[in-house]
């Protein structure tokens, strides 16, 4: 009898830890919605901005303990876009980003502090240039909400609207590149990201965030 009450304690045990090691779950970025920017300084004048145009990302959210949570992104070196073309091959050089030779760069979570129901900081590690340097993100949940039934082919998913902002040294990643004294590059590069999270478990092949720029031939409402 008591062997056979330590085997259903085991096993109830064994039932609670699994149910909490299975209770991240995996959210899809909206591409629709999402923007990843940077910003840095030029010469003490107005700043130069740009943004990557490819990236891709797995969100495992953990909605009763977002300590629990994994992120990992990937961004596409290549597809940096600063609005000036000369400046953007210089960019994809080695010089800076490197992009033929280290064409990702990558950002995993390894920490999620919480300082308010709703913000905190994501701590992780940033590969770029093939050098990893530790990266920690300022975040915040704006909006948590179900998409309304008016909308069609969103079909009333849940979605969770972040804004991410960090500071990147670039000597932190090698990329130490200085034209001249007073350099019009500087040393720390602003980031700056917006994204939405939805949920698609579940959601049909219409779905316009679940689906948009991942199918191929998908179209959206407006295409």
């Amino acid at each position: 009898m008591k062997r056979t009450l330590t085997l259903l304690a085991t096993t109830a045990v064994m039932a609670q830890a699994t149910a909490v090691f299975a209770a991240p779950k995996e959210w899809t970025m909206d591409l629709g919605h999402a923007y990843v920017g940077w910003e840095i300084d030029h010469m003490g004048l107005s700043s130069t901005v740009g943004q990557f145009r490819d990236f891709s990302g797995t969100f495992m959210l953990d909605a009763d303990d977002p300590t629990n949570s994994k992120i990992t992104f990937t961004v596409q070196a290549g597809s940096v876009d600063s609005n000036h073309a000369g400046r953007d091959t210089h960019l994809r050089q080695s010089d800076y980003l490197d992009a033929e030779k280290n064409p990702q760069i990558t950002f995993a979570s390894y920490e999620v502090e919480m300082l308010t129901p709703t913000s905190g900081k994501l701590h992780g590690d940033l590969t770029l240039r093939g050098q990893t340097a530790p990266l920690t993100l300022d975040f915040e949940l704006v909006r948590n909400t179900t998409y309304p039934a008016f909308i069609p082919h969103y079909d009333e998913v849940p979605v969770l609207g972040f804004e991410v902002t960090g500071e990147l040294l670039r000597l932190d990643h090698g990329m130490d590149f200085i034209a001249f004294l007073g350099s019009p590059t500087g040393l720390s590069i602003d980031l700056d990201m917006h994204f939405d999270l939805v949920d698609c478990a579940g959601t049909p092949d219409t779905n316009i965030p679940c689906n948009w720029g991942r199918v191929d031939g998908f179209k959206g409402p407006n295409e």
